[in-house]
């Protein structure tokens, strides 16, 4: 592992909304993926102050490394689903994607929700608070 973390979009709204998150490794190297990009984007269109909200965000991002949709992601993502389905737990769909760039990029996931434990295919989880 090298230090870097892919951040679940609930850890991105805490780091938001409070500027850390005290349970965050220390020496973790957050990265962002497209479909956190994504429910971020959403949330500050449907807000009260859009313009603001998105000026926000961009400032945010881009302080951090980011992740685009790749082949591997795309296999990893239908891999993932697959095997959730053959289980009978199936997660959210965004989060299916979240866990498919964990999965492609050997990256460890800090999210606060637990249903990222069916997902057995993932290289590691860090359940923040």
């Amino acid at each position: 592992m090298n230090g870097e973390y892919l951040a679940d979009t609930s850890v991105l709204v805490d780091l938001l909304r409070r500027g850390e998150v005290a349970s965050i490794p220390k020496d973790a190297g957050v990265v962002i993926c497209a479909t956190v990009l994504g429910e971020l984007y959403y949330g500050a269109l449907v807000s009260a102050r859009p313009q603001e909200q998105v000026a926000r965000l961009e400032q945010f991002f881009s302080k951090y490394k980011t992740l685009q949709t790749s082949l591997e992601v795309i296999q990893s993502y239908a891999y993932i689903k697959c095997q959730l389905k053959r289980k009978g737990k199936m997660i959210p769909e965004n989060d299916l994607w979240i866990a498919a760039f964990a999965k492609a990029h050997a990256l460890p996931l800090l999210t606060s929700d637990l249903h990222f434990q069916s997902v057995e295919e993932m290289v590691d989880v860090v359940y923040v608070k």
